[in-house]
């Protein structure tokens, strides 16, 4: 393999300087990854003589940001530099494009070959085409021609019908000749292109000439004395980002009691900056600078005023019961005063060991943290939003870091199960994750309205509602099942939801929200059912239910 050439660089301004230029070997140690960039730190050691020193950084990423680049000196030993023993007078970078080339191997000279063959082959079938075409154009002009004479020689009544038709037919049978070679040409000529084309493309893949951009740093550094210094050059590259990501495995350490939870939270970093990041200290911040810090536009909102409909319309929605979470832990009291919240503040996660990046824009994880936490698990049935069983598990996250918002992998019995998600867990909150149906456990579930009831005398309509949930297990091991079921909450007062606790199961009733609760105790091999009756009571000047 030749060595690299390099093309396009840019001329030195500094070569005719007395400062000596030395290779300094400044490894990356740090990098901050953000949403869409990355900061990148590197530093090193060097001994310095008095006086002015170029030191020259190799290998950094070409597509840092030219107005973040800077570098910090200060002497081996000492946390603050100061300008009258040593400084940093200058630091730049410089681009260069690196032509890689190697000789040719056999094979992409035995396919240069043989597409010189194929080439010249395709102009010799390119002018044998153009000459049928040129054949055949002047067989149709004789055809013509014998045909105007054939009616000059009628004309003047030299009639001569078997010569004539001798001389059509010659003329047919050498046209249809010309016309069969023409087409076979054609297809001969398309074909050869074709194959020309396949020549070109596998050139093209053995091609072992490519093009490469190459960014060196230099730092001009002024010390008063001799010594060994430290330096440190820091820019902002682009091309990086990271997303949280989550693995979540439960493990039944006694048979028979409740299993424990080992969560981990990784940073899966892609970056394809032209550098690789070896061995380095990550942190993982939540900050946007992308967005900016505009204010939002301010528009006029005009109010209008409009007459109140007789008619009370009426329409049914979806609303999530908002809250803060599953609540948190109970905590010892301290003397010490509580911390202040960050909630909604920015967030820097360092990870927990050196990782290495390689810049080739696939995706690498990287531990965040890991904690282990007792479970409380139970089977939930909301028969409503899906006809299954699924098993439901409560923990605490007992990481001093909050778990970010990301994807969670399900690990269960020694395998992967399946794949869930994550809002924001702060350290120290519950949280639930869901496990994925019971097999064992088949559901059926079907809603009856009862035809609308109306006073003689009254002005209210009366419909009934009936939902039936039939749960039958499978399995001969007994299931604990919570089943879940609501119903609607009115908002004003001519209409009025009525749960019939008469004809409930259980007589259960409905809490502020509208959620009955039972907990179904289900032999092996059993069969049980809930049903509920609600009554839907509406004015008759209520429309839209």
């Amino acid at each position: 393999m030749s060595e690299p050439t390099i093309v396009d660089k840019p001329l030195d301004d500094l070569a005719d300087l007395s400062a000596p230029l030395i290779d300094f070997k400044a490894p990356v140690v740090e990098v901050t990854v953000l949403e869409d960039r990355a900061h990148v730190v590197r530093r090193g050691t060097v001994e310095l003589h008095a006086g002015m020193t170029r030191l020259r950084v190799v290998g950094v990423a070409p597509v840092l940001a030219d107005k973040t680049l800077c570098a910090a000196v200060v002497q081996a030993g000492q946390k603050l530099a100061d300008v009258t023993r040593e400084r940093i007078n200058d630091v730049r970078v410089k681009r260069s494009r690196l032509v890689l080339g190697e000789d040719k191997p056999e094979q992409r000279r035995a396919l240069e070959a043989e597409l010189e063959h194929e080439t010249r082959k395709l102009e010799g079938l390119r002018a044998r085409l153009e000459l049928a075409r040129a054949q055949q154009a002047s067989l149709d002009a004789v055809a013509e021609v014998t045909v105007t004479d054939i009616g000059v020689d009628a004309s003047h009544g030299q009639a001569g019908a078997e010569v004539w038709r001798q001389m059509l037919e010659q003329i047919s049978s050498a046209e249809e000749a010309a016309r069969k070679q023409r087409l076979e040409l054609e297809f001969e000529h398309a074909e050869q292109e074709q194959l020309l084309g396949r020549l070109r493309a596998r050139l093209a893949a053995t091609a072992q000439v490519s093009d490469a951009s190459a960014a060196e740093v230099v730092v001009e550094v002024w010390t008063a004395a001799a010594g060994v210094y430290a330096v440190q050059v820091d820019y902002i590259v682009p091309n990086a980002c990271w997303r949280p990501y989550h693995r979540a495995q439960l493990v039944e350490l006694v048979q028979g009691k409740e299993p424990v939870l080992h969560f981990t939270s990784e940073g899966c970093v892609w970056q394809n900056t032209g550098e690789d990041w070896h061995d380095v200290q990550f942190i993982f911040s939540t900050e946007r600078p992308s967005l900016g810090v505009d204010p939002p536009q301010l528009v006029s909102e005009q109010l209008y005023a409009q007459r109140k409909s007789e008619a009370l319309v009426v329409e049914a929605r979806e609303q999530e019961v908002q809250t803060t979470g599953l609540g948190a832990t109970p905590r010892q009291h301290s003397p010490e005063l509580p911390g202040i919240d960050d909630g909604g503040e920015a967030l820097k996660l360092r990870s927990q060991a050196k990782a290495s990046v390689p810049g080739d824009g696939r995706p690498h994880r990287v531990p965040l943290m890991a904690f282990t936490s007792p479970t409380t698990t139970e089977c939930v049935l909301m028969a409503e939003l899906a006809e299954a069983v699924v098993l439901k598990s409560l923990h605490v996250n007992r990481s001093q870091q909050p778990i970010l918002a990301g994807p969670v992998d399900l690990v269960r019995a020694g395998g992967f199960v399946g794949r869930s998600a994550l809002l924001f867990i702060a350290p120290g909150e519950n949280f639930a994750i869901g496990w994925g149906p019971d097999g064992a456990i088949r559901v059926q579930r079907s809603v009856e309205l009862a035809r609308e009831d109306r006073g003689m005398m009254s002005s209210w309509t009366t419909q009934g509602h009936i939902v039936k949930v039939k749960l039958s297990n499978l399995g001969a091991q007994a299931r604990t099942v919570r089943v879940t079921e609501r119903v609607p909450v009115s908002e004003v007062e001519k209409l009025r939801i009525e749960v019939d606790t008469a004809n409930t199961t259980d007589k259960v009733k409905p809490d502020a929200n509208g959620f009955l609760n039972w907990t179904i105790e289900l032999a092996g091999f059993g069969r049980k059912s809930v049903e509920l009756k609600y009554l839907v009571r509406k004015h008759a000047d209520v429309v839209g239910v």
